[in-house]
């Protein structure tokens, strides 16, 4: 997956999706090439894996965005440092000029591309730290009565919780994807290790099928040489291998179940959420 992006994505969706790509198809070349993973030992160690990839790969799009979003503000930022550093501000009119200014470099911010997951909150940051500056150029601006002030100061407080407010919508909404993308991914390994198991059960009953004609070759040569007694002993092992042979017929909702109930404890074991929409399926199939 490290070949295939480039840090920051555009949105989180980006990166969910090429993640679930390169999921699929390491769960489908596991399940190709594996067997006999009694316990699904093995896959399970592949799940954990694929996890901490995932859990990696989403700090470091964040980490990417982060760095990258702070630098092009620290550019277009820095004329305006400059300015209040210069006192250019604190004159009759320094809040309107002020006022402008920083929102030009938000304008121009938003102009930049591939700014990644982080762009809005690393921006309120940003006007977060320029909140007292503001407020002090305010009310040194002496062209403006205390009404005036108080209104500016009001509607700028006011401002700052909207955007805040913007900043924990967009969280919301990420966790949100993550949940449906984890969904998703869920319901399409599940479809695979049901699949999978399948081909194990028709094994099963075809290499059991293999040893219960054995047995009654073997059981009708004993008889026809002769050897009733041990013939009868092969009885019980018979009737258990045919037992087994019409459960595994019988009963494939089991084998269903069990790759639901595996796969859900493999991905998701201190997931409440994740563990219920398993048993929904399993209700469903």
């Amino acid at each position: 997956m490290a070949q295939r992006v480039s840090f920051p994505t555009d949105t989180l969706q980006e990166l969910l999706d090429l993640h679930a790509a390169c999921e699929r198809e390491a769960i489908a070349i596991f399940m190709e090439n594996s067997f006999k993973d009694e316990n699904q030992e093995f896959l399970k160690h592949l799940m954990e894996i694929i996890k901490d990839k995932q859990d990696k790969f989403l700090l470091q799009n964040e980490d990417a965005s982060v760095k990258y979003c702070q630098d092009k503000l620290e550019q277009l930022s820095k004329s305006l440092m400059e300015a209040i550093s210069a006192g250019m501000f604190s004159v009759p009119g320094g809040h309107k000029l002020y006022m402008e200014t920083k929102g030009k470099i938000e304008q121009d911010y938003w102009q930049v591309p591939k700014k990644g997951v982080k762009a809005n909150e690393v921006l309120q940051r940003f006007l977060q730290s320029q909140a007292a500056i503001e407020n002090s150029i305010l009310q040194a601006d002496k062209a403006l009565t205390d009404g005036e002030k108080a209104m500016a100061a009001e509607w700028a407080k006011k401002e700052a919780a909207e955007k805040e407010q913007e900043v924990m919508k967009q969280k919301l909404q990420e966790q949100q994807q993550q949940m449906e993308a984890q969904k998703k991914s869920f319901e399409e390994n599940i479809l695979q290790l049901k699949e999978k198991m399948e081909k194990e059960r028709e094994n099963i009953i075809k290499e059991q099928t293999m040893m219960l004609e054995h047995k009654l070759k073997v059981q009708e040569d004993l008889l026809k040489e002769g050897f009733k007694k041990k013939a009868e002993e092969m009885n019980a092992e018979i009737s258990n291998l045919k037992n087994k042979i019409d459960n595994a017929k019988k009963d494939a909702s089991h084998w269903i179940e069990k790759a639901i109930d595996v796969f859900t404890l493999l991905c998701f074991p201190g997931n409440p959420i994740m563990k219920g929409f398993g048993l929904l399926l399993r209700i469903m199939k």
